[in-house]
């Protein structure tokens, strides 16, 4: 999105115009992927979950006003709803925690390996996780991690 939204030669999320723009076109591509409108409402059940899935792989920094606009801002418009983020660096990682924590929210970091951990606020964190156990859209594999259950 990052590139489709900006430049094809950028790969910084800095500032929050940037932002503005990449969370916008992620809004219309999760509503026209679901059937959601652009502030992600449902035209279904109450029930149903907005799972985003964001990678950073290829995007070299994240400042925390990006962070704010996009990662926060998404997250507070689509409810329920669970953001995974993927190929996060350390950087992006201090951002997007320290954005979450400070809104009470929380996100889920997919490692590699596909397992799963929490990043945000504490009590946000473990509700996120009670709830996809809750669920059934992830289960803790053998060696006691997370990880989701959907393909």
């Amino acid at each position: 999105m990052l590139r489709e939204s900006v430049s094809a030669t950028y790969a910084d999320l800095v500032t929050r115009p940037t932002g503005r723009v990449v969370r916008e076109r992620i809004e219309r591509a999760i509503a026209s992927s679901d059937g959601r409108d652009a502030e992600g409402r449902a035209g279904g059940g109450e029930d149903d979950v907005t799972i985003a899935r964001m990678d950073f792989t290829g995007v070299g920094c994240i400042d925390y006003s990006c962070a704010d606009e996009i990662v926060a801002k998404l997250l507070r418009g689509m409810r329920p709803a669970v953001l995974l983020l993927s190929g996060l660096a350390d950087g992006h990682r201090d951002a997007i925690d320290s954005v979450l924590t400070g809104h009470g929210l929380a996100a889920l970091l997919e490692a590699p390996d596909g397992t799963l951990d929490a990043l945000g606020a504490p009590e946000a964190a473990a509700a996120l996780v009670r709830e996809l156990l809750a669920r059934h859209l992830a289960a803790p594999t053998p060696g006691g991690a997370l990880a989701l259950t959907l393909a």
